[in-house]
């Protein structure tokens, strides 16, 4: 397997004719690729991606190792998120076939995660970047037990009690509860 390594002075464009047949693999050391406008990071990150080719499909396999800076959706605290990405993504080639394209052409089940290439061209920056967005979670939590800020008052339950009666008597359900208690 032949390695090379991309740094800021690379193009994050993969001719796929360069691909070897025994491989190739790159350690990215540029990080103009990042989406910084929708994730921000703290430090570097550490990318490695190895390429194969078979016939007319090339897999792209690799990792990057990197921490997300995000704000807890509960009590608004930045917190740190280290995340390590493993990803495989499947090309095919014969999309850049003219004759083929100018028919059409049935997947079967094992196809349905292969990305047919127009041009002989792999972007490796947005496959990365593709990467990345996909591993930013739905809920940021800055800790599973974050308590958020009471609803009454505003402070912050992970630093200090508030002095808020709990209960639910303002609770659009609690008219239900009295309904069930009473049965019993």
């Amino acid at each position: 397997m032949r390695f090379i390594s991309l740094t800021e002075d690379a193009v994050l464009q993969v001719q796929t004719v360069e691909i070897p047949e025994e491989g190739l693999s790159v350690k990215v050391t540029d990080g103009s690729w990042f989406p910084d406008r929708e994730v921000a990071r703290r430090g570097g990150l550490e990318v490695e991606v190895s390429f194969t080719r078979r016939n007319e499909r090339i897999s792209v396999v690799g990792s990057i190792d990197l921490v997300m800076l995000l704000s807890c959706d509960r009590c608004l605290a930045d917190f740190e998120l280290p995340k390590h990405i493993d990803f495989q993504v499947v090309f095919d080639l014969s999309g850049a076939d003219p004759a083929l394209t100018a028919r059409e052409y049935e997947c079967d089940q094992s196809e349905m995660d292969v990305i047919f290439l127009e041009d002989p061209v792999i972007d490796l920056g947005a496959i990365l970047s593709q990467q990345v967005i996909m591993e930013v979670p739905r809920k940021n939590l800055c800790q599973n037990d974050c308590q958020g800020f009471c609803p009454d008052c505003g402070v912050d339950l992970n630093k200090n009690k508030c002095s808020c009666e709990v209960g639910d008597a303002d609770s659009p359900f609690s008219v239900l509860r009295q309904l069930t208690t009473k049965k019993n």
